[in-house]
């Protein structure tokens, strides 16, 4: 979808990355800011903070003249990122410390790519960022709409964009190190990818920290770091652990769960089989139409040895519905228990289960083979290990 406001981005930013209220430095200042925007004649124009208020609470609200003149003298707590908001939601983009005496001429229609600002060095070099990423993601978003409507031409696409994206990511890589020292490099984190460039998003961020550490926005963006580095850790400590879990030839943990009777069976009854244990609950849209699947397998490998433990994470007082699900999926195998606990049943945790559908394929040793098969990746291991 194209981009009618690239400050949308920025804002966006700033507030996904407010973890909470900064407590402000007592030290501030006068600011005086004046200026002449076409289009926005006897208007009222607001200085805006989004950690003093917001939109929903202006630093200040003066009315522009007939001419579209205005003048804003005011007090600030500290020096940080403001916005200048016109009545028709068009922002710009300021960075304010107290005693500055900006002046801004511009033009509604286009406030960020029409405006001048005279006094702010900062509020100018991250505008031009934004004018920039602004005209690429135009041109991303446009070549996205051509390949939903034609995927033949994707070559085409790539022929074209791949300079086109070459050259603005230079540009962008350029203008972070030689504005290392500005607070205006708080917009080429918006043309950062977190996942696949955290660390250069970080490297950024600590810039800004040794620029303009003092701003509570810098010091949210610096607490959103910590606590995203903390969980990618947590993640990442979660996931060696279920590698470790599901190695092949690791021995399957037992289960032993209640059955729609009400009798318990333990998955070690099985040992012999090789058995499919296949998470799911009723209320599982993705695990419903996966069922099909499981069953095609049973049908054809079941005589050869092959099994099916179905584990329903199905909640308290949904019996009735896992009970009704079995029978119109078809799913005519004997193993199927519940505690109806959902998510917290000790088999759930023991297998690390945070998502469905999820299975683990067990050998006749009750060892991992696989995990996660499903579809045609099922039938095709199952054809591996009985030969058809």
């Amino acid at each position: 979808m194209a981009i009618k406001n690239i400050l949308s981005l920025l804002l966006m930013v700033l507030t996904t990355v407010v973890i909470g209220q900064t407590e402000l430095a007592t030290t501030g200042g006068t600011i005086h800011i004046e200026g002449q925007i076409v289009g926005a004649e006897n208007q009222k124009i607001s200085l805006v903070n989004k950690n003093l208020g917001g939109l929903k609470a202006p630093i200040a609200v003066v009315q522009a003249t007939d001419e579209g003149k205005f003048v804003i003298d005011t007090t600030i707590a500290i020096r940080d990122y403001y916005f200048l908001r016109l009545e028709n939601g068009q922002l710009l983009n300021l960075v304010l410390s107290p005693k500055d005496v900006v002046t801004v001429y511009g033009d509604a229609r286009d406030l960020l790519r029409m405006t001048n600002v005279i006094g702010s060095e900062h509020s100018v070099l991250l505008n031009g960022f934004l004018i920039e990423h602004q005209r690429f993601k135009a041109i991303e978003d446009s070549l996205k709409g051509v390949l939903k409507l034609d995927q033949s031409k994707q070559a085409e696409v790539n022929a074209y964009f791949s300079p086109v994206a070459q050259k603005f990511f230079g540009y962008r890589n350029n203008f972070i190190n030689t504005n290392q020292g500005s607070p205006a490099v708080i917009a080429s984190l918006n043309a950062l990818d977190q996942e696949r460039e955290w660390k250069e998003y970080k490297q950024v961020v600590a810039m800004l920290n040794y620029s303009f550490g003092d701003a509570p926005t810098i010091q949210n963006l610096s607490k959103f770091i910590m606590q995203k580095d903390a969980q990618m850790k947590q993640i990442a400590a979660a996931n060696a652990a279920k590698d470790k879990l599901f190695k092949p030839g690791t021995p399957a943990q037992e289960i032993e769960m209640p059955d729609t009777s009400g009798n318990m069976i333990k998955l070690s009854d099985l040992r012999g089989k090789v058995v499919l244990i296949d998470f799911w609950a009723s209320w599982c849209g993705p695990c419903r139409r996966e069922n099909p699947n499981v069953v095609k397998a049973y049908n054809k490998y079941n005589a050869d040895g092959f099994e099916v433990f179905s584990v329903s994470l199905d909640k308290k007082g949904a019996k009735a519905k896992w009970i009704a699900a079995i029978k119109k999926d078809g799913l005519i195998w004997p193993y199927h228990v519940s505690s109806l606990t959902g998510f917290s049943t000790k088999a759930a945790q023991d297998y690390a289960v945070n998502s469905i559908p999820f299975t683990v394929l067990i050998d006749q040793e009750g060892k991992v083979i696989k995990t996660n098969l499903r579809g045609a990746q099922l039938e095709a291991e199952l054809s591996r290990i009985f030969g058809h």
